[in-house]
């Protein structure tokens, strides 16, 4: 399912010069969404973009590729509290620094009431301190990541089917010619049930009415894609949160934690 960024680079070049194969994608799904319209994008999809240590590696990753960044939300999605991925856009964990013998010590604040909006898209949810939680997330990735391209994937894929069953296939195809995907699709964990159910069936009814195979490249290195830090964020971003709840470290933050798990260097994650 994956290449390496250096072959997805070379072949979406080498694919961009078949004008047929462009003509017929855009024939099947009509319009590219706004985020590839202005040429091929090195892609992160999320309900929102956000700063963690995920997007700092994907940062890094994509100097292989030659491209801009995209990011495309999706904010119609709904927030689940069940879901740690989505967990993590309303509790977001600082790293705070550790070693390997005892574990790494991180910092949580909420950032909003869940009992109050859990079951709720992403785009009717705001801070606790009255800031649309889409914007603290997008000011945040702003403040340290300037130009950053962002948009509302969301009335794209509701256009596609709405559903991931029916929109994955066509997003999917957007990757064969129009740009690059950074993504990990979890074999185990809980996430396996959606890549058994819904990615895998897409990605093999793309390649089978192509016969290419979207441009996939891992974003993290899969021996590691479930440990948790990815959701983390580095410690200097702590002030923005602190400044939005208005209140000392000790009434905010939930009790320093260590997390007994191997955080790798950075240079080894970029390679």
């Amino acid at each position: 399912m994956y290449v390496s960024a250096q072959t997805a680079r070379i072949t979406l070049w080498q694919r961009r010069e078949d004008n047929r194969l462009r003509q017929r994608i855009r024939e099947d799904l009509g319009e590219l969404p706004d985020y590839l319209a202005q040429g091929p994008r090195a892609v992160l999809a999320r309900q929102l973009a956000t700063p963690n240590f995920e997007f700092h590696i994907f940062a890094a990753r994509i100097r292989a590729v030659g491209l801009k960044i995209a990011c495309p939300d999706y904010t119609a999605d709904k927030f689940c509290s069940g879901n740690p991925d989505k967990l993590a856009l309303a509790r977001q964990t600082f790293f705070l620094g550790g070693n390997h013998n005892d574990g790494y010590r991180t910092r949580s604040h909420w950032l909003i009431d869940v009992n109050r909006f859990d079951g709720k898209p992403f785009c009717q949810i705001d801070t606790r301190w009255g800031e649309p939680l889409i914007d603290y997330h997008h000011r945040l990735l702003q403040l340290h990541f300037p130009g950053v391209e962002t948009c509302d994937n969301s009335r794209w894929l509701e256009q596609m089917g709405g559903h991931p069953a029916q929109f994955w296939p066509k997003l999917l195809t957007l990757f064969l010619c129009d740009g690059i995907l950074f993504e990990n699709f979890h074999a185990e964990g809980h996430e396996s049930q959606f890549t058994r159910r819904i990615i895998r069936p897409a990605f093999q009814e793309v390649t089978s009415r192509y016969g290419i195979s979207p441009l996939i490249v891992p974003l993290v290195p899969i021996r590691q894609e479930r440990d948790p830090y990815w959701s983390w964020y580095p410690s200097l971003l702590e002030g923005e949160v602190l400044q939005g709840l208005r209140a000392p470290k000790s009434q905010q933050a939930e009790t320093a934690t260590f997390v007994p798990i191997p955080l790798p260097g950075w240079e080894g994650s970029h390679a």
